[in-house]
C-alpha cells in the first residue's frame, strides 16, 4: 500500500479530526500538548497533516514538519533533518558545542565534525525546540511516525519527553503496522494525560462528494458514486484512484485501476490455489457465509475455516461466526478483478446452485453466460421485479441491464430499466433506456407509457413545457388503458400546477379519481385520492379530510414508489401548510428513511426539500440547513433541472432567514432563472418568496416589490394564499405599506383575512392582522395599528412560527413607540430581540437592536428648523390634517403646506409617516422607516 498520501491531494478536514486539533492548538497555550491520529493507508493522514499546518500557521503558530518514507528507514538521522531544515542558522549556531556540532553534521554542514550520536542530537532538538517555543507558539508534526528511521525516532522521542514550555506534537502513523518506537501511535510528553489520541475513520458518502469535488470539480452520477464509496469503503486515496478510472472508462466492478490492483496483488499473491478458490467464492456473493463457500468450492466447513484463518489470510478476510466478511471491501473488488474471466463464470455457475434467493441466483446465472437462454433471461425479469417490490430500484434496473447485455434487448426491458433507473434517481441512465425503446413504436400500451415516462424525465432534466406534451400524448395514446391513463392523469396533475396552469391541474387530479375508481384497484384510487387532496389543498380549495382519510385506508406499504402520489407524505406536508410543524417534522423523518431504504433519491430530494421548510417555519434554522446540505449533494449527484431547483430553492430559503445575503440572492435568482428558462413558472414563487424576505429584512422595500412583481401581478385571490404559494404576500405587503402603495397592501391583507377566516388558516390570519397594522400605520391611524398588531399576536399562540411572531412583536413595540409608551415598547421588542437572536435571524436581530438603541434615548436634531416649522412638524407627526394644524396655531392651509414642505426638504423625507419617526429618534434611511411601523 502506498507510503505517501499526499498524491491523494488536499480533501475538507473531517468534524472530528478538526475538533481535536482545535483542541490540541489550544491546549498549547498552557503546557505542552499531544495528539496521535492513526488510521489505514490512504485515509487521509498525509492530508490531514497539511491542513494542520495550514490552520496553525494562521493561528501565529510556527510549524514544522518531517515525514517517514520506508525508502529512508535505514538512513540515520534523515526526518530529523528534514524537520530543523528551515530553523534559522542562528538557532542551531547558539547551542552548546556538542549540541551545534550535531545538528550541524545532520544537516549536512560540516563533514568533518565527530558523526552525531542519538544522545547529543536529542538534547541539541529539545534545545531548539525549547528556543523556538519561547519565542512564538510551535507546532511540531510528524507524519507516518511507523517509517520514522531509527536514529530520528530516537532524538524525537528524547527531546519531547523532556520539553516543558507551552508547546503542540502532531504524530500521524498506519494502522497495523509497528513502528520505530514500538508502538503505533506513541507519544511521550511530560504529562501522561497531555496526549490525545484517535483513529481517522473512513468518509461517508457526502465526504467522498466533497472530495471529489474539490479535486475534479465535479462528481459522477450517484449510483456510481455510491459503488466507490462502497469499493474504497470510505479511503479517501482509494476514492480518488477508482473515480479517476471511471473517467478513463475503466468498469470498476470488473477491474480495478493499475494503482489499487497492485496494492491488492501483494496483498494476496502468497495464498495458495485452494484457498483463492474460497476467496474467489467468497468474492463472487454479497454476503459470504462459510457454507456457502464450502459448497461452492465443494468443501467441508472446518477445511474453509482452518484456511481462511491461516495467518497469511487472516489480513485479506475475517470470520465471524458463519460469516466471512473482507477486511477491506477493496480487497473483495480486487480479488474478483484479478481471477481469470472463466475461473469467475465458473463460480458464478457454482453458485447459481448453491444460493437460494431469486436474485442471487439470478445475478450468478447472467454473471455465468456469455449469451442470455431463456432461462436466465426469464430469472433476472423475476428478480428485478422482485428487487423493485422490495424497495431496490437500482438493484432492479441493474438486474435488466443484465439481461439486455446478454441479448435480451426489447422495448418492455427498457422501459422497465428507464422506470426503475428513474425511481432511483438516475436521470441519465433512465433517458438512455427511453429513448432506445422508443424507436419506432407502433401505437398502444407500450408507445404510450414510453411517453409519459419521457415526460416525467423531462420534467426532472429537460422542459416543463416538454413533460406536459409528453404526459398529454401519453394519455391520449391510453385512452382505452385505463390503468396507463390514471398514471398519466396524476403525473399531468402535477406537471400543469408546475407550469402555472394550477386550475387545469386540479381538474386532470379530479379526472384521476374517477378514472382510479372506474378501475377499482386500492393502490390507483389511495394514489389519485392522495394527488387531488394536495393539489386542491395548495391552491385554496381547502382539506378535503374524507378524502384524504379514504385514501390513508387504501394505501399499502407496496404503493407507489413515487413518494408526492402517497397519503402519508400528502399528509405530512399539509400539517407543513397548516402550521402543525412538530408532527409534520417527524413524519418527514419517517418518510425519509422510507425513502433511503428504497434507494429512491429523487423522493429522498422531495421529503428533504419540503422539510426543509417545515424547519424554518418552526424556527429549526440549523435542522433546515442540514436538509438543504443533504439536498446539495444528492442533487449534485443525481443531476437533472429539477433537483437542482430544489437545491437550490432550499439553499436561498436558508440564507434568507439567516441573514445571509449574498447566498440568498446567488441561489434565488438562479432558482428563478432556471424554473424560467425549463417552464416551471409555479416553481419561481418559493425563489421569489426568498428574495422578498431578504429585501423587507434589510429595509429594501423598492427592490422586495421588484422581486414580488411577477407574482403581484399574477395573483389569484382565490387560489394562491396557502402559503406553500403566497408565502410571499406577508412580505409584500409590509413592501408596500413602507413605500405607501396602502391600497395595494390592503387588497393583499383582505385576501390573507378572508381566505384565512374561511379555511381556518392561523399563518394567514396573523399575517393579515400584522399587515393591517401596517396598513394603518401608514395612515397614521395608531390606535387602529396596535390593535390589529394585539390581534395578529392572538393568532400566533395557534401558530408555532417563532420568526412570524417575534416580527409581529416588534411591529407591536414601534407603535408603542410612536405612542410615547417606551417602557412597553422596550419589553416588546426585547422579548423580540430574544427570540430572533436565539433562532439565529442575523437581520431580523439587527434590526430589533437598532429599535432598542432608539428607545434608549435617541432624539433627532431637529435645530435646522425654525420654531414656526417645528411647531408645524410635530402636529403633522401627531397625526393631525394640514386644515386641523392651521386652526390649531391660526394659520392658513396654505401656509401649514409651505411649512411642511420645508420640513421635509430639510429632513429629507417625504412622508407625516416618515416625520413621526424623524421625530422620535429614527436615524436610518428614510426609504426604510416605513417598515418599522411607522
Amino acid at each position: 500500500m502506498p507510503g505517501d498520501e499526499s498524491n491523494a491531494a488536499r480533501a475538507v478536514v473531517r468534524e472530528a479530526e478538526a475538533r481535536a486539533l482545535s483542541a490540541l492548538l489550544a491546549a498549547a497555550e498552557s503546557g505542552p500538548a499531544g495528539l496521535a491520529v492513526d488510521g489505514d493507508a490512504g485515509i487521509g493522514k498525509t492530508t490531514f497533516t497539511l491542513e494542520a499546518s495550514a490552520i496553525a500557521g494562521a493561528q501565529g503558530f510556527r510549524v514544522l514538519l518531517t515525514r517517514g518514507s520506508p525508502s529512508e528507514v535505514t538512513l540515520a538521522f534523515a526526518a530529523l533533518a528534514d524537520l530543523l531544515t528551515d530553523v534559522d542558522e542562528a538557532v542551531i549556531d547558539g547551542l552548546a558545542g556538542v549540541q551545534r556540532d550535531a545538528l550541524n553534521r545532520i544537516l549536512l554542514r560540516g563533514h568533518e565534525l565527530p558523526a552525531a550520536d542519538e544522545r547529543a542530537a536529542g538534547a541539541a532538538l529539545h534545545s531548539v525546540l525549547q528556543r523556538l517555543a519561547d519565542e512564538s507558539p510551535l507546532l511540531v508534526i510528524i507524519d507516518d511516525l511507523q517509517w520514522l528511521d531509527l536514529s530520528s525516532a530516537t532524538a524525537v522521542r528524547y527531546a519531547l519527553r523532556r520539553m516543558t514550555t507551552p508547546f503542540a506534537v502532531l504524530v500521524t502513523a498506519r494502522t497495523g503496522v509497528r513502528d520505530a518506537w514500538g508502538m503505533v501511535p506513541h507519544i511521550e510528553l511530560s504529562s501522561p494525560v497531555a496526549v490525545q489520541r484517535i483513529s481517522m475513520s473512513p468518509l461517508t458518502l457526502g465526504g467522498i462528494h466533497t472530495l471529489l469535488v474539490s479535486h475534479f470539480g465535479r462528481v459522477p452520477p450517484r449510483p456510481t458514486m455510491r459503488r466507490i464509496h462502497d469499493i474504497s469503503g470510505g479511503n479517501p486515496f482509494y476514492a480518488l484512484e477508482l473515480a479517476r478510472a471511471v473517467d478513463d472508462g475503466v468498469p470498476i466492478d470488473r477491474r480495478l485501476p493499475e494503482s489499487l490492483a497492485v496494492m491488492v496483488e501483494h496483498r494476496i499473491k502468497h495464498v495458495g490455489p485452494d484457498t483463492a478458490d474460497m476467496l474467489l467464492a467468497a468474492a463472487c456473493t454479497a454476503a459470504p457465509t462459510v457454507d456457502i463457500v464450502a459448497r461452492a468450492t465443494g468443501r467441508r466447513a472446518d477445511e474453509v475455516i482452518d484456511l481462511l484463518e491461516h495467518e497469511g489470510t487472516s489480513r485479506i478476510v475475517v470470520l465471524t461466526g458463519q460469516s466471512i466478511r473482507f477486511a477491506h471491501p477493496l480487497l473483495a473488488s480486487g480479488v474478483y478483478a484479478s481471477a481469470e474471466p472463466g475461473r469467475r463464470r465458473e463460480m458464478h455457475r457454482r453458485l447459481a446452485d448453491v444460493v437460494e434467493s431469486p436474485e442471487l441466483k439470478a445475478r450468478h446465472l447472467a454473471s455465468a453466460a456469455t449469451s442470455g437462454d431463456e432461462t436466465t433471461l426469464t430469472a433476472l425479469d423475476v428478480a428485478a421485479l422482485a428487487a423493485r417490490d422490495q424497495g431496490a430500484p437500482a438493484t432492479a434496473a441493474e438486474l435488466l441491464e443484465l439481461a439486455i447485455t446478454l441479448g435480451g434487448d426489447d422495448p418492455i426491458r427498457r422501459l422497465l430499466a428507464a422506470r426503475y433507473h428513474f425511481e432511483a434517481g438516475a436521470i441519465t441512465a433512465a433517458r438512455q433506456h427511453v429513448t432506445a425503446a422508443d424507436a419506432d413504436l407502433p401505437p398502444g400500451v407500450i408507445r404510450g407509457s414510453v411517453k409519459m415516462l419521457q415526460g416525467a424525465i423531462d420534467g426532472y432534466d429537460g422542459s416543463f413545457t416538454a413533460a406536459v406534451e409528453g404526459l398529454l400524448e401519453g394519455v391520449a395514446e391510453a385512452a382505452d388503458m385505463p390503468k396507463l391513463r390514471l398514471q398519466g392523469l396524476m403525473l399531468l396533475g402535477s406537471a400543469l400546477a408546475v407550469t402555472g396552469r394550477p386550475r387545469e391541474g386540479i381538474e386532470h387530479a379530479r379526472k384521476a379519481m374517477a378514472c382510479a375508481d372506474q378501475i377499482g384497484e386500492p393502490a390507483g384510487k389511495s394514489q389519485a385520492r392522495a394527488t387531488w387532496v394536495m393539489l386542491s389543498f395548495m391552491y385554496g380549495r381547502g382539506l378535503d379530510s374524507a378524502t384524504l382519510h379514504e385514501a390513508f385506508a387504501l394505501q399499502s406499504d407496496g404503493d407507489s414508489p413515487y413518494v408526492n402520489l402517497r397519503a402519508d407524505a400528502v399528509a405530512a406536508a399539509i400539517n407543513a401548510w397548516q402550521g402543525n410543524l412538530a408532527t409534520a417534522t417527524a413524519q418527514f423523518a419517517e418518510l425519509r428513511g422510507a425513502c433511503l431504504a428504497r434507494g429512491s433519491e429523487l423522493d429522498a430530494i422531495w421529503v428533504d426539500q419540503h422539510a426543509t421548510m417545515a424547519n424554518l417555519w418552526a424556527g429549526n434554522f440549523s435542522a433546515a440547513a442540514h436538509s438543504a446540505a443533504e439536498i446539495a449533494l444528492r442533487a449534485e449527484q443525481i443531476g437533472g433541472h429539477h433537483a437542482r431547483h430544489f437545491s437550490l430553492t432550499s439553499q436561498a430559503a436558508v440564507a434568507a432567514h439567516t441573514g445571509d445575503e449574498d447566498t440568498a440572492r446567488t441561489a434565488a435568482t438562479a432558482a428563478i432563472d432556471l424554473a424560467e428558462r425549463t417552464g416551471g413558472l409555479g416553481l419561481t414563487v418559493t425563489p421569489r418568496t426568498c428574495l422578498t424576505l431578504l429585501e423587507v429584512s434589510l429595509g429594501n422595500h423598492a427592490d422586495a416589490l421588484i422581486a414580488c412583481e411577477p407574482l403581484l401581478t399574477s395573483f389569484d385571490h382565490e387560489y394562491g394564499t396557502e402559503i406553500l404559494v403566497g408565502g410571499w404576500i406577508p412580505e409584500a405587503i409590509e413592501a408596500l405599506a413602507a413605500v405607501e402603495r396602502t391600497d395595494d397592501a390592503e387588497m393583499l391583507t383582505d385576501a390573507l383575512w378572508d381566505n384565512g377566516n374561511r379555511l381556518d388558516r392561523p399563518w394567514m390570519l396573523a399575517t393579515a392582522a400584522r399587515g393591517r397594522a401596517l396598513v394603518h400605520a401608514t395612515r397614521g391611524e395608531l390606535e387602529r395599528a396596535e390593535e390589529a398588531a394585539r390581534a395578529a399576536l392572538t393568532f400566533h399562540e395557534r401558530l408555532p412560527m417563532p420568526l412570524e411572531k417575534a416580527r409581529t412583536q416588534l411591529v407591536l413595540g414601534q407603535l408603542q413607540r410612536r405612542q410615547r409608551r417606551r417602557q412597553a415598547a422596550t419589553a416588546t421588542v426585547a422579548e423580540a430581540l430574544h427570540t430572533f437572536e436565539s433562532l439565529g435571524a442575523r437581520l431580523w436581530q439587527r434590526r430589533a437592536e437598532t429599535e432598542l438603541t432608539r428607545l434608549a434615548g435617541a432624539r433627532e436634531n431637529t435645530s435646522l428648523l425654525t420654531p414656526a416649522e417645528e411647531r408645524v412638524a410635530r402636529h403633522a407627526a401627531a397625526g393631525l390634517s394640514n386644515k386641523e394644524i392651521a386652526a390649531e396655531l391660526f394659520l392658513s392651509p396654505k401656509t401649514v403646506e409651505m411649512n411642511l414642505s420645508k420640513v421635509y426638504r430639510k429632513l429629507g423625507i417625504r412622508s407625516r409617516a416618515q416625520l413621526h419617526m424623524r421625530l422620535h429618534g429614527d436615524r436610518e434611511n428614510p426609504d426604510s422607516q416605513a417598515a418599522h411601523g411607522r
